[in-house]
């Protein structure tokens, strides 16, 4: 015997608003950071010193920049205005590379908002296979040898 098809399409549970859920704040941890960049040709690097170019123009601001072992002068910029970035000599191809410890932000909680849903579960067409055996019963009685004969 079988069931006939039936589509049963998409059911949809209640609405419900779980809020906003919190974490606890024992979470202080740091990362570790390490990794290196890709040579990217002869280049110079801002010094991130500002000085008036109506006054050093053409001059070289004072100071160094350490690239490996080699030590380098900080170059003013030559240009028009005022606050224009010292940049470091070039000191050709080369890398860089870094690692540390990240600071760690302390004890802190996250909040996620959950907030009113839903959820919606597509069920479809489908059918079930039902099995009737004609023997094994616990009960073998007349009832069931005229259903079998039937």
């Amino acid at each position: 015997a079988s069931a006939s098809s039936t589509d049963l399409g998409t059911k949809t549970t209640s609405s419900f608003d779980y809020g906003t859920k919190s974490t606890n704040n024992t979470g202080a941890h740091t990362h570790s950071l390490s990794g290196s960049t890709s040579s990217a040709g002869a280049h110079s690097h801002v010094d991130g010193r500002r000085f008036n170019t109506s006054t050093f123009k053409d001059t070289y601001q004072y100071g160094s920049t350490a690239v490996g072992s080699n030590s380098y002068q900080v170059q003013g910029a030559v240009g028009l205005g005022i606050g224009t970035m010292a940049n470091t000599n070039s000191a050709g191809a080369h890398t860089h590379s870094l690692s540390g410890t990240a600071a760690s932000a302390g004890a802190h909680a996250h909040t996620v908002g959950i907030g009113a849903h839903t959820h919606s579960v597509a069920i479809g067409s489908h059918g079930h296979t039902i099995t009737v055996n004609a023997a094994g019963n616990a009960e073998n009685t007349v009832k069931n040898i005229a259903f079998n004969y039937i």
